[in-house]
C-alpha cells in the first residue's frame, strides 16, 4: 500500500529530516547528517519510499531537453512593443521638434525614460531583444564554430573526459551524461572500463554511481567487469545503487558474488529491502 504523509501529520522523527531527504538522494549531506538520516531510514519505509522518488525525479530530470527561444519571438514581441507604445499617453511618447535644442531634446529624452510605464516597457524590449538576436546569431554561426573547432581539435576519449571531470569537478548533471554516453563495445587499450569502475566507487553523487552501473552492465563482455562489480557492492552505502548491483549480478550470473552478498544480508546498517534483495540473490546464484 502507497504511504503518503504531508508536512502536518508526519511523526516527529519524519519531520525532523524531511528538509534533508532531498540533499540525502543528491549525495550532498555532510557524514554526520548523511548517518542520521541513513539511521533513520534504517526503520522508515515511508522516507524510503520519499529518497527513491527524489532519486528517480533528478533522473527523470536530467533527461529534459533544455528549452530555446525561436527566432519567431522577435516578431512576436515587435508587436506586444507597439502594443504597449500604443497604451502609453500620448505626452510619454511625443516626438521631439528637430528646432529645439539639443539639450532640451535630452532632457525630454531623459524625462521620458524616467517615467515608470515607459522605463518598465523599455527595460523589457531591451531584454527581450538580446534574447532574440542571441537565438538568430547563436543559430547562425555555431555550426562553423562547430566545423571549425572540429577540424582544428580531435575528441577525447570518453575515458579522457570523465578522469578531467574527476579531477576537476563537473556537476552531477555533467558527470551523469558523460557515463551515460559510454560505448557498448570497449576499444582495445581505451580505459573506458577502468574509469567507469573508480566513478561507481568514488562518486560522492548515488545517480552518477547508478549511470556506472548501467554503462558498466552495457561493457559486461570485458571480462574486468563481473569482478569489479563485486568488489564495489561492500563499498556502497546508497540502497539503490547496492539493489542495482545486486540485480545486475544476478543477471551476469556471477557465483563469486555470493559471499559478498552473504556479508550484505547480515549487515545491520543496511535497509531490510536491500538485506532482502541480497538473500534472493544468493538462492539464484547458488
Amino acid at each position: 500500500m502507497h504511504t503518503s504523509f504531508t508536512s502536518h501529520n508526519l511523526p516527529a522523527s519524519c519531520a525532523a529530516l524531511e528538509d534533508l531527504l532531498p540533499a540525502y538522494a543528491e549525495g550532498e549531506l555532510a557524514p554526520d547528517e548523511r548517518a542520521h538520516v541513513e539511521a533513520h531510514l534504517a526503520t522508515c519505509p515511508a522516507c524510503q519510499e520519499k529518497i527513491a522518488q527524489y532519486q528517480t525525479l533528478g533522473q527523470e530530470l536530467v533527461g529534459l531537453p533544455l528549452a530555446c527561444p525561436t527566432p519567431e519571438m522577435r516578431t512576436d514581441f515587435m508587436a506586444m512593443l507597439q502594443r504597449e507604445k500604443a497604451a502609453l499617453p500620448t505626452a510619454q511618447i511625443a516626438p521631439v521638434a528637430e528646432a529645439q535644442p539639443k539639450v532640451e531634446q535630452e532632457a525630454k529624452v531623459l524625462s521620458l525614460w524616467n517615467r515608470p510605464a515607459t522605463r518598465q516597457w523599455l527595460q523589457v524590449a531591451a531584454s527581450l531583444l538580446l534574447v532574440a538576436v542571441g537565438v538568430v546569431l547563436g543559430m547562425t554561426l555555431r555550426p562553423r564554430s562547430e566545423q571549425f573547432a572540429a577540424s582544428q581539435t580531435r575528441k577525447p576519449s570518453l575515458a579522457t573526459q570523465l578522469a578531467t571531470a574527476a579531477t576537476q569537478p563537473a556537476t552531477a548533471s555533467d558527470r551523469i551524461q558523460l557515463v551515460s554516453n559510454a560505448p557498448t563495445v570497449n576499444q582495445q587499450n581505451d580505459a573506458t572500463v577502468l574509469v567507469l569502475v573508480n566513478t561507481l566507487n568514488t562518486d560522492p553523487n548515488p545517480n552518477v554511481r547508478l549511470a556506472a552501473c548501467e554503462a558498466l552492465y552495457r561493457l559486461r563482455q570485458d571480462p574486468r567487469v563481473g569482478s569489479a562489480l563485486v568488489h564495489s557492492l561492500p563499498l556502497q552505502t546508497d540502497p539503490n545503487v547496492q539493489i542495482t548491483l545486486i540485480e545486475l549480478l544476478v543477471e551476469l550470473r556471477t557465483p563469486e558474488a555470493v559471499p559478498q552478498l552473504e556479508r550484505l544480508a547480515q549487515r545491520r546498517d543496511a535497509l531490510p529491502v536491500v538485506r532482502q534483495q541480497a538473500e534472493q540473490g544468493i538462492g539464484l546464484l547458488i
